[in-house]
């Protein structure tokens, strides 16, 4: 059994499982606003997130929540292309984060759209579940 660890706490490295912050946002002094029309943040997935991939999924969410709230950003991609498993307890960190999402005021939500690989079969029912949880949250492009 491997074990996951947060690289930095921006990226998480196991031999099965990576995932990726693409942005600026991230090298950012926490509390100072992004360029205008600079959006395009990224949290790239791939591999397969088993159980042992949960608590640092979880911290690399709050963390990345913490500095898009501060950043004032508008929305964030999650592209899981690449994602060929999730187990249930990872899965659940995603949850955890419409949750961190939707407690903020509403004019201070962000928009999470997760980029799926309709070839995948669980993502398309999992995401489907996730987009009732969380509608003014969440969107899924195929």
């Amino acid at each position: 059994m491997s074990t996951a660890t947060a690289n930095e706490g921006w990226e998480i490295r196991d031999p099965d499982f990576v995932a990726e912050v693409e942005s600026d946002v991230v090298n950012r002094p926490p509390g100072e606003p992004l360029p205008e029309g600079r959006d395009g943040l990224t949290l790239r997935l791939s591999g397969s997130a088993d159980m042992t991939t949960r608590r640092p999924l979880e911290a690399l969410i709050e963390r990345l929540h913490g500095r898009l709230e501060a950043a004032g950003a508008s929305a964030i991609r999650v592209d899981l292309r690449q994602l060929e498993f999730m187990s249930a307890a990872s899965f659940n960190a995603l949850v955890g984060w419409l949750s961190l999402v939707h407690d903020l005021p509403p004019e201070r939500r962000y928009r999470i759209r997760f980029q799926s690989n309709p070839l995948i079969r669980w993502q398309r029912r999992s995401l489907g579940a996730l987009s009732c949880f969380a509608t003014d949250v969440v969107a899924i492009d195929p």
